[in-house]
């Protein structure tokens, strides 16, 4: 290698050819080193972000939400609103102040306990003459409050909390209240249910979510053994003709969602998708890398003669976009790369190339003598002080070195 650099190095002098310069090292160059280096990385993070933003905006959250409506129509212990009563005056109440109503049977207790609590105050009053009337009336509401309190924390507590025209327990709403901000607790008794699912027996959405994404993974592989069973797959084809194939508007989307879909995801296709080939495009000696994606149109292959083969050829460097050409197969050069191999060779513009595919002097002159390469390759000209690019040296040296072979 060093040699053939030489050797180069030699030729350009006595042609009288500039060299190529060592560039210095300026700040600008070290500040583009530091972002060529960090560069890659910070663009994966990027995108891994936006893959799962997406995976968790359109698939886990929905899915977190069917599983929690799901279980809260289980637990749902809501009444209506009609069928309670709300104490006059009703005392204060944690996370709910006095928006609750009670039940007829809890009202009657507590009327009964202020009752009670008449002939108690009482009696304090008649042995304690020092207690003013603000003080007698501070203790009486005071114990109002804790009597209801504790009764609403029972288990089998008739205070309920009064969201629209239905009620849900005490118990329930304070459990929804001690972990969501004031905010954010929900004004329906399904969304409070669908909270209370979540914290009671999750301990957090997270877990619920890791959950759902289990039951997700679940589903699809039993849909798939399902559909591989003969009277699976008779029952999807019977479901898409009959009822998704005769809707005005869904059979359009379908049909075409549904083509993209059995093209990437179904085994044994006619032409495999994973091959990459190279065509000459857009004329004959530039060729252009791209994945065979199927047979041609019949018409085309008419026209052509021979069998044609559809290519995509994705466009540098966001191989997302390209475009579609129909090639004759004879036509059509596979190439020993995968699909992530040619996509990094697109991406860089050709920058990146598999290390079994890069043409170096001593693989240069392997295939020359092997009679796969033409070694009368034409000098390059320059421009008056334009450097040799790195291939063009390679291509005079291997000359240079085959030239020499035949002196």
């Amino acid at each position: 290698m060093a040699e053939d650099a030489n050797q180069y190095s030699t030729d350009q002098k006595e042609k009288g050819e500039p060299l190529p310069s060592k560039r210095e090292l300026t700040p600008a160059r070290v500040f583009l080193r530091g972002v060529a280096v960090s560069l890659p990385t910070i663009l994966t993070v990027v995108v891994l972000i936006w893959v799962l933003n997406f995976v968790a905006k359109y698939i886990i959250t929905p899915a977190t939400w069917t599983v929690k409506y799901t279980m809260s129509q289980f637990v749902d212990e809501s009444v209506d609103s009609d069928t309670l009563t709300r104490l006059n005056p009703p005392p204060s109440l944690d996370y709910c102040q006095s928006g609750y109503l009670v039940t007829e049977e809890l009202s009657g207790s507590y009327h009964k306990f202020v009752s009670d609590q008449k002939n108690w105050i009482g009696k304090q009053n008649a042995e304690s003459a020092s207690s003013t009337l603000a003080d007698v009336f501070s203790r009486r509401e005071q114990r109002k409050i804790d009597w209801l309190q504790i009764e609403a924390e029972k288990i089998s507590s008739g205070v309920y909390v009064q969201l629209g025209s239905s009620a849900v327990p005490y118990l329930v709403y304070a459990e929804v209240a001690q972990n969501l901000p004031p905010g954010q607790i929900p004004g329906s008794s399904r969304a409070v249910y669908m909270e209370y699912v979540a914290h009671k027996y999750f301990r957090s959405l997270f877990h619920l979510s890791l959950l759902t994404v289990v039951l997700i993974i679940f589903t699809l592989y039993f849909t798939g053994q399902f559909v591989s069973a003969k009277l699976g797959g008779f029952i999807v084809r019977l479901v898409e003709v009959n009822v998704l194939g005769r809707l005005p508007v869904v059979r359009n989307i379908y049909g075409s969602v549904k083509q993209v879909t059995d093209f990437l995801l179904t085994e044994n296709q006619p032409v495999e998708y994973r091959r990459v080939a190279a065509v000459q495009y857009t004329r004959k000696g530039v060729w252009a890398i791209g994945f065979v994606t199927g047979e041609s149109m019949m018409q085309i292959s008419i026209g052509a003669g021979e069998p044609c083969v559809s290519v995509f050829v994705p466009t540098s460097p966001m191989p997302m976009t390209g475009f579609t050409i129909n090639v004759p197969r004879s036509e059509v050069l596979d190439l020993d790369l995968t699909v992530e191999q040619a996509m990094q060779f697109c991406i860089s513009c050709g920058v990146l190339s598999p290390t079994h595919q890069k043409m170096t002097p001593e693989k240069f002159k392997e295939l020359v003598e092997q009679g796969l390469i033409r070694a009368n390759l034409s000098t390059p000209q320059y421009l008056p002080g334009q450097a040799a690019m790195p291939g063009q040296a390679l291509h005079s040296a291997s000359q240079t070195d085959d030239d020499g072979d035949d002196d």
